[in-house]
């Protein structure tokens, strides 16, 4: 299954500095589809069970919910698992060096299974990254120096196990020394790529919902956002492949 049958262009194709790259991205017939279904698509979702609530809760009360729950959550689950999907596609096109969104290369054979490993892979690497101090704040709730240190582990080393997590789609991929070592061997140019998360990341998180403008144009920008994100990450993959040496 292919959205599109476009055939982005290489690096070599560009003239342009990376940065502007960055954020030329996504702006593309297939980058712009998807960032309107990720906006529109749950949109719709929930008009839809609002109208089935409207017309079946005057007869089946309470029952409603037996209905619209298990609809929202497999709903969800695919719609996240896809999202996921498309984001880890980018992040692979953009490390062989393609510089536009492109149409998701579907597998041959099809399974679920295969479709949420990605979202599976994505959710563990961040949790890996960012559990730590996800549970200390649930827990102490303050802002202190452990605070900030487990962010500064967190925000460091996610990049670099999101990008192995991607490029080998295994939980193998994050063994702890192999993240070091391929981080060693990059070592200033990946402090620039953390440093070009935690500004995007920062902006969506603490900018972006602040802005005066409406909630589908702050999930679009969101969105935008992320597919520079996940271009960065396979750009850097693709520049500094040689030093990373990872056989792939």
């Amino acid at each position: 299954m292919k959205i599109l049958e476009e055939e982005p262009p290489l690096a070599s194709e560009f003239k342009q500095p990376f940065i502007i790259n960055a954020f030329l991205y996504p702006i593309s017939a297939a980058g712009m589809i998807h960032v309107a279904i990720f906006v529109i698509v749950p949109l719709l979702f929930s008009l839809f069970i609002r109208l089935f609530e409207l017309l079946l809760g005057p007869f089946l009360g309470f029952g409603t919910a037996v209905f619209t729950e298990p609809l929202t959550i497999i709903f969800y689950v695919i719609f996240y698992s896809y999202m996921c999907y498309y984001i880890a596609d980018c992040v692979f096109n953009s490390s062989k060096g393609r510089q536009r969104a492109s149409s998701i290369s579907m597998p041959s054979q099809f399974s679920w299974i295969d479709f949420a490993s990605e979202a599976v892979i994505l959710a563990g690497c961040a949790a890996i990254c960012l559990s730590p101090i996800a549970l200390y704040s649930a827990i102490t709730k303050r802002a202190d120096l452990y605070f900030w240190l487990l962010s500064a582990y967190g925000v460091f080393f996610l990049p670099m196990a999101l990008l192995r997590g991607i490029m080998f789609n295994a939980f193998d991929a994050l063994n702890p020394i192999e993240i070091i070592r391929s981080i060693c061997r990059v070592f200033l140019p990946y402090c620039g790529l953390v440093l070009f998360f935690l500004v995007i990341g920062g902006f969506i998180a603490a900018v972006l919902s602040r802005l005066p403008i409406w909630g589908f144009l702050t999930q679009g920008i969101k969105i935008y956002l992320i597919f520079v994100l996940a271009y960065r990450l396979g750009w850097f993959y693709w520049w500094h492949k040689d030093k990373l040496n990872w056989g792939i």
